[in-house]
């Protein structure tokens, strides 16, 4: 019976991994939407981005503007890696799966309530005559240059072409997010 189950279990991934999707669920059809969960709790469901054949041909920043009432403005910007070679980004998988969960800040529109709670509760200055009045959440997007004569794409971010987009403001005095 042990041996039934195992063998079930072994086709069952079988089948399931070959349907995974990270395509929306509206986007998916029926099969998709029947593995996605057990992909998920399992978390065979990855969505890798780095070994795609078509790879993202641009590179996303964000940042923070945070005006206070006296019209100062202070920026945050969210970390970023190094500029890795080639094996040290990929021993650093952790930083990557942090880098990518990142691209959800501009899907998932819950999570910019508390990005923006975050961003008020570290630049409160303390002083109630200068608390924090609007956070404008912005998206800065470069193309890749093409490969230089050793074949790495690498390249200086001062030297990129850099396109705001602004994401999100978020008004703080009445909780207003645009």
């Amino acid at each position: 019976m042990a041996r039934i189950l195992i063998n079930a279990f072994i086709i069952f991934n079988i089948i399931a991994i070959p349907f995974s999707s990270s395509k929306p669920v509206a986007q998916q059809n029926m099969a998709q939407r029947f593995f996605l969960p057990y992909l998920r709790w399992t978390r065979l469901l990855q969505s890798w981005p780095l070994f795609v054949p078509s790879p993202r041909k641009y590179t996303a920043k964000y940042r923070a503007e945070i005006k206070f009432k006296d019209g100062s403005v202070k920026t945050w910007q969210r970390p970023y890696s190094p500029n890795w070679d080639f094996f040290e980004r990929h021993l650093s998988y952790s930083f990557q799966k942090w880098d990518l969960a990142s691209n959800y800040l501009e899907s998932r529109g819950p999570l910019w309530g508390d990005l923006a709670h975050y961003l008020q509760e570290q630049y409160s200055t303390g002083d109630p005559a200068n608390p924090p009045e609007v956070i404008t959440f912005i998206r800065a997007t470069a193309n890749w240059p093409p490969p230089n004569e050793t074949g790495y794409a690498r390249s200086d971010e001062k030297l990129l072409q850099w396109t705001d987009r602004t994401v999100f403001v978020y008004h703080v005095s009445d909780q207003r997010i645009e």
